[in-house]
């Protein structure tokens, strides 16, 4: 019996760790509420990692680079490759951008409708 939980459980932990962190499937995401898909890519060798590619299905990509921390856990402060300034908040899997220089926000991982019924509903009541 407990050769067969481990020959259940090691597949399930290696599946597990799959999860939302693969940078090659396309994901809900918003620029300034307009749904558009895109996909996530960090760009380190190992965690934690401050550097990821932001890839939209339309053919766009920008690379964001971690220069400060936030005062909470899930708040950091990002550079994107032409000197953008963009507060990234995390929330359960999904994270939002804003660039309070341009007003423009971006939110991974939800449709429009999810947003504005979660704690980043303000990156995405505009």
């Amino acid at each position: 019996m407990r050769s067969l939980l481990i020959a259940f459980a090691l597949p399930v932990m290696v599946l597990g760790s799959l999860g939302p962190a693969r940078g090659n499937q396309w994901a809900n995401c918003l620029y300034n509420n307009r749904s558009v898909d895109c996909r996530r890519t960090f760009l380190c060798p190992g965690a934690p990692c401050g550097v990821f590619r932001l890839e939209w299905k339309d053919g766009a990509s920008d690379v964001f680079t971690r220069f400060k921390d936030g005062v909470a856990r899930n708040v950091g402060f990002y550079k994107d490759t032409r000197g953008g300034e963009w507060m990234l908040r995390g929330f359960a899997g999904s994270f939002g951008l804003r660039n309070p220089a341009n007003g423009n926000s971006i939110v991974y991982g939800m449709t429009l409708s999810e947003c504005k019924q979660s704690m980043l509903d303000d990156f995405c009541s505009k």
